[in-house]
């Protein structure tokens, strides 16, 4: 008779890549409703309303779900291989979950702006920066962690940027200039490997390794 197979443990799929594939999902869209639509960057009309123009609707909205999909995806993998507190990941899925709603729910024609689509939005804008500084606040000390809090400057930096320019009615570039400091981070994480190859990736991975050597 021949032995048993052991049974397999079912293990989510690692999704380290589904940030940068965001990151390309969202351009590629962002950019491509802009030359259909006209949108001025230097303008006072913000993003969020080519959602409202039949010449790019169709494309604004599913860019920014799929790519909050995917950055959903791509957090369990931060989890899987960073030192990161329930803060980052709660913080993070708010802030996808805001982008998911902004892109399903249109900020209305030109002179309104739907409550929920703006509340989703600033959601979004207020996280992304809070999350970062968690992140780099979690990390080993060392060059690492520089590099973390390094690109959570950058990132705040960019926030209050965008703050001015949108006080200023240059709504486009208020918001582009985040969101480029965002994507930064995500290639810069994604790239890093935390640890030498067959070490644990993490707090809870390391746990995981004593159990079963036990």
């Amino acid at each position: 008779m021949t032995a048993a197979l052991p049974a397999r443990t079912w293990r989510p799929p690692r999704a380290r890549w589904a940030g940068v594939a965001a990151v390309a999902v969202l351009w590629a869209g962002v950019g491509a409703s802009v030359v259909r639509s006209g949108l001025p960057l230097a303008g006072a009309l913000p993003l969020s309303r080519m959602a409202g123009d039949d010449r790019s609707s169709w494309l604004f909205g599913p860019a920014l779900v799929v790519a909050a999909v995917l950055f959903l995806a791509w957090c369990t993998d931060v989890v899987r291989r960073h030192p990161v507190d329930l803060a980052f990941t709660v913080l993070m899925v708010a802030g996808m979950l805001g982008q998911m709603v902004a892109g399903i729910v249109p900020i209305g024609p030109e002179g309104s702006s739907d409550p929920v689509h703006v509340s989703a939005a600033l959601l979004l804008g207020i996280s992304i920066p809070v999350f970062l500084w968690r992140f780099a606040a979690t990390q080993p000390t060392g060059p690492w962690r520089r590099t973390a809090t390094r690109l959570f400057a950058l990132q705040a930096a960019a926030t209050v940027v965008g703050i001015g320019l949108s006080q200023a009615h240059v709504a486009p570039l208020a918001e582009i200039l985040p969101a480029l400091a965002f994507h930064l981070w995500v290639v810069v994480v994604t790239l890093h490997d935390p640890v030498a190859p067959g070490q644990p990736t993490s707090p809870n991975a390391a746990n995981r390794v004593g159990i079963r050597s036990s």
